[in-house]
């Protein structure tokens, strides 16, 4: 009798223990959603993990491991990395339990240094069976579609303050040598330089003498920011392209402390859903500045146009009165050609060799 009550144990600890590895991580589910979509290079920004245990059981131990890209930094005191020498990607390894239908939600530290786009999205699970023997694990997949873009860090130096120092400076100056036609603050005598246009009739003939309206002299210029990542000459490295993004973030940085309206023209391939990174309206404000900041961040070396059709789709869009930026990375020879004739002087050209001094 009592060897017939040890067999049946037997039978019943192996079939529970058949039952916990096949069962281990049955019900439980993750998710992961960074607290932000868009991050400065080294800002800190929080991983929320969710586990989610669905089912009636008490899971004793997980062992996860989370997916990070291979640049970023988890900001936790006694954190255990685990990187693999296949793909340099790192895990971030925890150990929790469950209880039953409940759900865990963590949130990590992390940091990214390097200008991109990076998912965050896969886990391995690690469940233990019932006399924790062996371990039972299972790849996941969050919900969603969870990114972080980073975008490039402002132009080092003082080439690009220098040519923006200037470039303001003239627009400065042009803002109050042209008349606004359209803002009229009074009348002044007919001196035989005016157009006859601007001659008040009404105004004639209370006068008794020939009088022209004055013009208010605070014509509000706009800017058209021009970045092109195509690769033209075989000296031309990628590092170029990375000097254009950051020379462009400190471009548009001035234009929204000078509160100068832009818009944004580029040739970008995208990585994301979005594809291309052609045009950005004519805005000003932390919305529009972030939207141009994404583009930025999503950048592939690659160009789905050719410089010479981004600078048409430009200029068939200009105006008489919108200043132009051109940045590329490579001869700003190049690009002054492309202008020459068709942006009556008011045109300005950053190339990205110079941060390299080149």
């Amino acid at each position: 009798m009592p060897t017939l009550f040890l067999l049946a144990l037997i039978i019943i600890g192996f079939m529970v223990q058949r039952w916990s590895m096949k069962n281990a991580l049955k019900g439980v589910e993750y998710h992961c959603q960074p607290s932000r979509k868009l991050a400065a290079p080294d800002e800190i920004f929080e991983l929320v993990t969710t586990l989610t245990n669905g089912s009636w059981r008490f899971i004793p131990f997980i062992q996860m491991t989370e997916t990070l890209p291979k640049t970023a930094v988890v900001h936790s005191e006694g954190v255990v990395i685990d990187r693999s020498h296949y793909t340099g990607e790192m895990g971030y390894v925890s150990k929790v339990y469950l209880m039953p239908r409940s759900k865990l939600v963590r949130h990590v530290p992390v940091s990214i240094s390097v200008r991109g786009r990076y998912l965050f999205m896969w886990a391995v699970l690690r469940g233990g069976d019932f006399l924790g023997l062996s371990e039972n694990y299972e790849s996941v997949k969050s919900s969603g579609f969870n990114e972080v873009v980073v975008y490039p860090q402002p132009a080092a130096g003082d080439y690009v303050a220098e040519v923006m120092g200037g470039f303001l400076g003239d627009l400065s100056v042009r803002r109050f040598i042209i008349e606004d036609p359209i803002l009229t603050v009074g009348f002044k005598e007919y001196t035989g330089r005016e157009p006859m246009k601007a001659i008040s009739w009404s105004q004639s003939a209370r006068a008794g003498r020939m009088m022209v309206k004055s013009f208010d002299y605070t014509t509000e210029f706009s800017v058209s920011v021009v970045l092109n990542v195509e690769l033209s000459e075989e000296n031309e490295t990628p590092s170029l392209i990375e000097n254009c993004l950051s020379i462009t973030h400190t471009v548009c940085q001035t234009l929204e402390d000078r509160k100068i309206k832009y818009d944004f023209f580029s040739n970008i391939v995208a990585h994301g859903s979005l594809g291309r990174w052609d045009y950005i309206g004519e805005g000003l404000g932390q919305s529009h500045f972030q939207i141009v900041l994404e583009g930025l961040g999503r950048a592939s070396y690659a160009a789905f146009e050719p410089f010479a059709a981004l600078m048409n789709r430009m200029l068939d869009r200009q105006t008489d009165d919108r200043s132009i930026i051109v940045i590329t990375p490579g001869s700003e020879a190049v690009a002054k050609a492309l202008l020459r004739g068709r942006d009556e002087g008011r045109g300005v050209v950053i190339s990205g060799g110079q941060l390299m001094g080149k």
